[in-house]
């Protein structure tokens, strides 16, 4: 058994894209209707079942055009990324950074993405696999995109079982990352004197989705962000009998600089309220990462540092979905 993992920069990838032009360099080992001999079978994660579309080359290799036109999709539907030749458990070219590809017993294939990849300045993920093998090659679409599944494979040949992988190509989709912000941060007021020192006070976190208002519960909710504008959500400060009400503001914005996407999120208390941020913990990614989550597994920290106003900067190309 084989296995092979490849990162590789997406800048490699940038100028691997692009291109959708048909491959007629395979010489034809077998002739016959290939879809004569296909038994599908679903892969193993999302019950994609692969499709045999028609197109160009005579050897079974087919294109993310021909893809998105078996789909009766815009001509433009995909990015289309280069085959990618496999030969005796070796890949030819490159994957974009951030896609895991494994192969196991030289014809399963499974792959994953880590996050929606970002290309130029567009998020991505994966939205069709052609896997060929032997002279014909097994299509798997996903409306809407996915970020992994495993178990992919090229039809069946002569032998009734799946031909052994012979290329590989990727058509990715443009996604925009849907992502919610939660935090909580505990509270603490400046006691003057030879020097500052403070007592910790409270706690406050996010209004917004989902709060609980059960007593003894931390009354943390969760709002979406929505890209290219200022958001401001409420934070409010909570005790464990209930909420008290709204103490300061989240403002939460992204932006470019150079070619990386970011995004600041930024918590300030009321001007009448003589408090300041003590430990606190913040949540940025999608809801699914966050249900049932405990605030002290937020990805982003700021722990032994009292402030009076509060900032973390993310680079979105980072954030795990």
């Amino acid at each position: 058994m084989k296995k092979l993992v490849y990162f590789f920069a997406a800048i490699v990838m940038i100028a691997a894209l692009g291109s959708c032009e048909q491959d007629e360099s395979e010489i034809v080992l077998k002739k016959g209707d290939a879809s004569a001999s296909a038994t599908p079978v679903p892969s193993d994660n999302m019950q994609v079942t692969p499709v045999i579309i028609p197109g160009a080359n005579k050897g079974g290799n087919r294109t993310c055009a021909e893809v998105a036109a078996a789909f009766s999709l815009p001509a433009d539907y995909f990015l289309c990324g280069d085959k990618v030749d496999y030969y005796d458990g070796v890949f030819s070219g490159n994957f974009p950074d951030g896609l895991l590809v494994d192969v196991t017993h030289g014809k399963y294939v499974d792959f994953e993405l880590e996050g929606p990849i970002m290309i130029g300045d567009k998020y991505y993920v994966v939205g069709a696999v052609i896997v060929k093998g032997g002279n014909a090659a097994n299509v798997y679409f996903y409306p809407g995109g996915t970020l992994g599944d495993s178990g992919l494979t090229a039809p069946v040949n002569a032998s009734g079982k799946a031909a052994g992988l012979s290329n590989l190509t990727f058509c990715l989709v443009e996604k925009v990352p849907e992502l919610v912000i939660a935090l909580k941060t505990y509270l603490a007021t400046p006691i003057p004197g030879d020097s500052w020192t403070y007592d910790r006070y409270g706690w406050a976190v996010s209004g917004g989705l989902g709060v609980d208002l059960t007593p003894g519960t931390l009354h943390m909710g969760y709002n979406y962000y929505i890209y290219g504008m200022e958001n401001k959500f409420d934070l409010v400060e909570a005790m464990l009998p209930a909420i008290v009400g709204p103490i300061g503001t989240i403002k939460a914005r992204d932006y470019f600089d150079g070619d990386v996407h970011y995004l600041e999120v930024v918590i300030d208390i009321n001007r009448d309220r003589d408090l300041v941020f003590d430990d606190t913990y913040l949540y940025v990614g999608s809801y699914e990462g966050y249900e049932g989550r405990y605030y002290d597994t937020f990805p982003y920290k700021a722990i032994d540092n009292i402030v009076s106003q509060r900032v973390f900067k993310i680079d979105l190309a980072g954030l795990q979905y």
